[in-house]
């Protein structure tokens, strides 16, 4: 069987110097000089001894290094080791796993070697050995993590699987840079082995402008060879040769296996839209079609890419945040995530603003499906805010109550607590919940409110109160508190409890202009000091304002209310009464005393 040669005739063409023989070796760096790792006593390892001697055999260079004993030998092998050998024996069990393809069992029996003796970590041989297993597993962050180690710089074969690992983590230029010293690993091995990493250097080509060397060095490989023959066809298609690149793609997605087939079609339209030869809106269709035919791998992961960049050109804000929020869940994005996940916070800002034309349902379903992408801190709270704001718009309390209760439960911290509590209860008592608002804001009490905050717990909490039926508490929590004086005066009014209305002068406005609500306030105060017969309160309240309601429309309804009570009738206090400013008294609390429970939904049909 022929060797791979041809990796090593191509490299000038693209590195301008001559590249070594497969037999040749390649130069050693000098080893640096460090000051010694402090000793760790052998009794901190439970098989020690086999690191040491292991870290003294020379490290080969190529792939003799994974001609262990066969599988089922090293098996035996290792059933019947003593304990002084057990370590050689895995070692050598996961030497012929290796050779043979077996990755998950080598790099058990590797994990369990480390287990038992923390040095092994520090042996470059095993390094190479579990960075192997890795990449063969598809782990690329694990397998560089072992493979990058100062004594595996230069050796032919961790260079080798460092630019395997490289073209798995999509990183091409990284890849590249380890081609040169990987060159006499990849013709060391026969053919069949080594197109696994031919066509990996031929994927880093590609994507660094070298599409005339990556055909040379797929030009070894059958003709018929699928994988391959997608890399051609990207080739071809990079280099302007638009119809031998669509023929190569074609046939396989006509003739190859599953995977094969869904990556020869990622492929043209990667490179279709790359060259503007496809339209954007066709090339999104298409790489829908490929995500909803195929999950998981690294096609998938190429598809989302693709499908998000493809939405940021249309400007499409709600596929981009779809795209994007699967890229970051199940994808690799690497780089680019940090940019990603900005974007699509944005995006969730900019659907669950009121001036967003998308419709409430859609708007909270996205919401929903991306929450894990949703910021932390003051941001988040911003985007719960911008919900409950749009869902209470729509007359959805209950549901905006309750996402705000949980910001409240799980988000908020100490004081924090103070304005959200009062606003969740405001939220239930608009939906007719005053239960859920008295829970609300007694789940969040606690004396190191500032003033403004208990103040509005107070006021969302008499309400509530109100709303029970718990009349006589709502009123108490209302007594000498300025700022609730009109909530108070509202319920007064409307129990129609003519001594208490009568007896709160502190809710009554200065002289001067009068504002509706001021003429609202006045007359009714007027009722009630006439409904107890109070003349002298009567003839007070005409001194005070009597001049003022003289040049307004509710002028003859307070010359009626405040004139001789011989001239009051029933029906003259029922006219005044209507004549009354229809003016909101207690401004938003209005709304709230208002609320009604929500309907109890209908018995099911027997």
């Amino acid at each position: 069987m022929r060797r791979a040669g041809l990796l090593a005739a191509a490299l000038p063409l693209m590195l301008g110097s001559t590249a070594p023989e497969a037999d040749h070796s390649v130069p050693v760096a000098p080893p640096a000089f460090a000051s010694p790792a402090p000793v760790i006593p052998l009794s901190s390892a439970r098989l020690p001894g086999f690191a040491a001697k292991l870290a003294n055999r020379p490290l080969p260079r190529g792939p003799e290094l994974w001609a262990g004993p066969l599988p089922e030998d090293a098996l035996e092998r290792l059933a019947l080791a003593p304990t002084s050998e057990r370590q050689a024996a895995r070692w050598d069990y996961a030497l012929g796993q290796i050779g043979a393809r077996r990755a998950a069992e080598a790099l058990g029996a590797l994990d369990t070697m480390l287990a038992d003796d923390a040095d092994m970590a520090l042996v470059p041989g095993y390094r190479l050995a579990r960075g192997v297993a890795l990449a063969m597993l598809t782990r690329p962050a694990e397998a560089l993590a072992m493979l990058t180690d100062p004594m595996l710089a230069r050796n032919p074969e961790a260079c080798l699987w460092r630019l395997l690992a490289q073209v798995q983590a999509q990183r091409a230029g990284a890849a590249m840079a380890e081609l040169k010293c990987s060159i006499p690993a990849v013709n060391a091995r026969r053919l069949e082995r080594a197109g696994t990493f031919i066509r990996a250097a031929a994927w880093a080509a590609i994507r660094t402008n070298n599409a005339r060397t990556a055909l040379d060095w797929l030009a070894q490989l059958s003709d018929h060879d699928d994988a391959a023959n997608i890399l051609r066809g990207e080739a071809l298609i990079a280099l302007g040769n638009l119809p031998e690149g669509r023929l190569r793609l074609d046939r396989v997605r006509q003739g190859g296996g599953p995977e094969h087939r869904i990556e020869a079609e990622l492929a043209l339209v990667e490179s279709l839209v790359a060259r503007h030869q496809m339209p954007v809106p066709e090339a999104l269709k298409r790489t829908e079609r490929i995500l909803f035919l195929w999950r998981g791998g690294e096609v998938e992961q190429r598809a989302l890419t693709l499908g998000y960049d493809l939405a940021e050109r249309k400007r499409d804000a709600l596929a981009a945040l779809r795209f994007g929020g699967m890229l970051l869940r199940y994808g690799e994005p690497g780089e680019r995530a940090v940019e990603i996940l900005a974007a699509c916070q944005q995006r969730m800002f900019a659907i669950l603003d009121p001036a967003s034309k998308l419709k409430l349902a859609d708007a909270a379903g996205l919401f929903w499906d991306n929450r894990d992408l949703a910021p932390t801190g003051p941001q988040g709270d911003r985007m719960l805010d911008l919900l409950a704001g749009r869902l209470a718009g729509a007359g959805l309390y209950e549901r905006a109550a309750d996402l705000l209760s949980y910001q409240m439960r799980a988000r908020a911290k100490d004081v924090e607590k103070g304005p959200i509590s009062a606003q969740v209860a405001r939220l239930y008592l608009l939906g007719g919940l005053p239960g859920k608002a008295i829970l609300a804001l007694r789940e969040s009490e606690q004396p190191a409110y500032p003033p403004a905050s208990l103040a509005a717990r107070r006021h969302v909490q008499a309400v509530a109160l109100y709303q029970l039926g718990r009349i006589g508490e709502a009123l108490a929590l209302t007594e000498d508190q300025p700022e609730l004086d009109a909530l108070r005066a509202e319920m007064l009014w409307r129990r129609r409890d003519w001594r208490a209305l009568a007896a709160g002068a502190g809710a009554l406005p200065m002289k001067g202009a009068l504002s509706a609500v001021d003429q609202a306030l006045i007359l009714r105060r007027a009722v009630a000091l006439a409904m107890l017969g109070d003349e002298r309160g009567v003839a007070a309240l005409r001194g005070r304002y009597g001049a003022a309601f003289a040049r307004l429309p509710s002028g003859p309804a307070f010359a009626l209310l405040t004139g001789p009570a011989s001239a009051m009738t029933s029906d003259g206090i029922t006219r005044a009464m209507a004549a009354i400013p229809a003016v909101s008294v207690a401004g938003e609390d209005d709304a709230l005393l208002d609320a009604l429970p929500p309907a109890p939904a209908p018995p099911p049909h027997k």
